[in-house]
């Protein structure tokens, strides 16, 4: 293969090693985790680590991060949701959270109807929202609780009063 700018871009893509249940790392200590052959931290002029937003499995989120950039700055890390075979740019990423212990604030849809039950079994959708933000998510992520619980048959709406019950 020819070598310099006329050679090829190649992409590898490998996994990373389970990481002890106390390590924690970012940034350039990704490339320790790296499984396989120090070469493919070594080698590459550039490497990137995906990683998933928090241990839960139906949780979407992922952390991009370059940990590796012989030709300029690493940049910033990035967060992502995964849909629909594409990737989505998460603005409303809760990196404290992250940073703290890893593991971002998981709140599920099953909060959803517990809320609404908590609060004398009927609440309007911005209500609702503030509740969930309040167990430490984001308005997005409160907002798409919402909606898979509805979605999903947990929670319904009532046109009449505009609030959300329990089904």
């Amino acid at each position: 293969m020819p070598a310099g700018d006329d050679g090829p871009a190649i992409g590898i893509v490998a996994h990373t090693r389970k990481p002890q249940s106390d390590e924690r790392v970012n940034g350039r200590a990704l490339l320790n985790l790296l499984a396989g052959s120090y070469v493919l931290g070594s080698v590459p002029r550039t490497v990137f680590v995906m990683q998933a937003a928090s241990d839960e499995v139906t949780d979407d989120r992922v952390v991009w991060t370059c940990c590796k950039n012989n030709d300029g700055e690493l940049g910033k890390r990035s967060a992502w949701i995964r849909r629909n075979g594409l990737f989505d740019a998460l603005t409303d990423f809760d990196w404290e959270a992250w940073n703290k212990d890893g593991k971002s604030v998981i709140v599920g849809v099953e909060i959803v109807p517990q809320i609404i039950t908590q609060n004398g079994g009927n609440l309007a959708r911005d209500i609702l929202r503030v509740k969930i933000e309040e167990k430490g998510t984001s308005r997005r992520t409160a907002y798409r609780r919402i909606d898979e619980a509805e979605q999903t048959g947990l929670i319904k709406f009532c046109k009449g009063k505009n609030v959300y019950v329990v089904s």
